[in-house]
């Protein structure tokens, strides 16, 4: 037989679990813009039920109910959104990077404009074809001698520029190798905490949504893996290594040149993100540009040297190497001859050094040079350059291209994601009502509970007082 005030026990757990009900809905709402929250949902369930036993009835026969708790607080997540979401942020990072960093090449060499390489090459050559028309004239000479340093200070800029371009890659790639270590260390740290919360058997709901949003950090700097094992413990791999395994994690680090698993020493195979944008600029574009700019200018003053020291100046001497070619990584690649910028006489535009100043020969063969096919260039020094140029615009054009898809592939999947766990105010006051209407329920239950009590305790036996 139970206790008369049993109904008054089951009531209250009523209250208790309804109450709290109506707080998992009030952490809902106050956190409807907090950036990476999933809403919550508390999950209720019957008590265990008791054997009755009544006066008519063997003991076990009936099973009463006792009431309602609250089992847990779980979170609304869709764990393969978040898994696409990754992997396609990742492929966002890779290209968002290479989309802005080849902005920046293109301003350097600013074609087409009145300033870039190939203006001041065209200027050039417009200069030789008169100096080929008035060998022995000195203003033509120094407009011939202008254009040339103007051509060798505009290649000089682009490959100054171009190595800057570089050391700012290998700096970024240290940056983010640090935001990598940073993140791994607190989605560890986090680790810690939420198997150290779970293992009373609640689900720290909180703290997932703090490691998601790291991990969604991560995902754009590298190409990531997850998963939970049956035994709660978390790990996230790139390229197929760990990086984070429960409350340990491993660093990465940067020599200069590659990104290394630090305990290993061996190379981290990085696939997609901002690192992988990173590398991908430094090794095989950036690069590829500033060696296209140096072999354009090893060629221009090998093959123009050539037919300028076949030939004679104005004074019937010898030509000398009129562009001097230097293949430093910084500074000057390219200058003009410092006794031709002295005296532009030098400038060795006769064949034979007995019909000086009229003969114009060799003027003209210099002249010529822009439409010899150069072997080591594969066509004329003009169209090699073009080849550079109309490179750079298909890389731009396709990292722009790849930005832009990956964005909406990206907002597309977060909208998906937000479908799922975000918080929905309409959801959520509908929620309320419902909870506030059993809370006023199990409230009157202990009210007319104590309506039937005081009938038995007040009332009942009085007749006859």
């Amino acid at each position: 037989m139970y206790s008369s005030f049993f109904g008054i026990e089951i009531a209250k757990r009523a209250l208790f679990a309804q109450q709290r009900a109506q707080e998992n809905v009030s952490h809902n709402v106050a956190n409807a813009n907090t950036p990476g929250y999933s809403r919550q949902r508390p999950v209720m369930e019957a008590t265990y039920t008791k054997p009755w036993a009544g006066m008519y009835t063997a003991a076990g026969a009936v099973q009463a109910g006792t009431g309602v708790r609250v089992a847990d607080i779980v979170r609304i997540r869709d764990a393969f959104a978040d898994m696409q979401y990754r992997d396609e942020n990742s492929s966002l990072g890779q290209w968002s990077v290479q989309t802005d960093i080849l902005r920046q090449v293109e301003a350097v060499f600013n074609e087409p404009s009145d300033i870039g390489v190939s203006s001041v090459l065209t200027q050039f050559w417009q200069a030789l074809e008169e100096l080929s028309k008035n060998p022995e004239a000195i203003e033509i000479r120094e407009t011939v001698k202008e254009r040339a340093v103007t051509l060798a200070d505009t290649v000089n800029h682009v490959a100054t520029k171009l190595t800057e371009i570089l050391d700012d890659i290998n700096f970024r790639i240290s940056v983010k190798v640090d935001e990598v270590n940073t993140l791994a260390r607190q989605i560890a740290d986090l680790n810690a905490q939420i198997q150290q919360m779970e293992i009373t058997g609640i689900t720290a709901s909180d703290l997932r949504d703090k490691r998601d949003v790291l991990l969604d950090d991560l995902s754009k700097l590298v190409n990531i893996n997850t998963y939970e094992d049956e035994n709660g413990v978390f790990t996230v791999n790139v390229g197929g290594a760990i990086l984070v395994k429960g409350s340990d994690y491993e660093v990465m680090s940067f020599d200069g040149a590659d990104i290394k698993w630090q305990v290993y020493n061996t190379p981290v195979n990085i696939a997609k993100g901002e690192l992988k944008g990173l590398l991908e600029l430094r090794d095989q574009k950036v690069k590829t540009y500033l060696d296209s700019i140096k072999t354009f200018a090893q060629t221009l003053a090998g093959e123009f040297n050539k037919i300028h020291k076949s030939g004679y100046d104005l004074m019937g001497d010898p030509g000398e190497d009129f562009f001097i070619y230097n293949n430093s990584l910084s500074g000057s690649i390219l200058s003009v001859n410092q006794s031709i910028l002295n005296d532009v006489k030098k400038i060795a535009a006769a064949q034979d050094p007995d019909a000086v100043p009229g003969d114009n020969r060799n003027a003209l063969k210099l002249a010529d040079l822009k439409y010899m096919k150069l072997t080591t260039l594969g066509g004329t020094l003009d169209e090699y350059y073009g080849s550079l140029i109309a490179r750079l615009g298909i890389d731009s054009q396709q990292s722009i291209r790849m930005t832009e898809s990956q964005e909406f592939m990206v907002s597309q999947l977060d909208e998906q994601r937000k479908a799922v766990s975000s918080v929905s105010l309409d959801e959520e006051m509908s929620r309320m009502i419902m909870y506030q209407h059993a809370y006023n329920a199990a409230a009157r239950m202990i009210t007319a509970i104590d309506e039937m009590l005081d009938t038995i305790v007040s009332r009942m036996g009085i007749t006859g007082r």
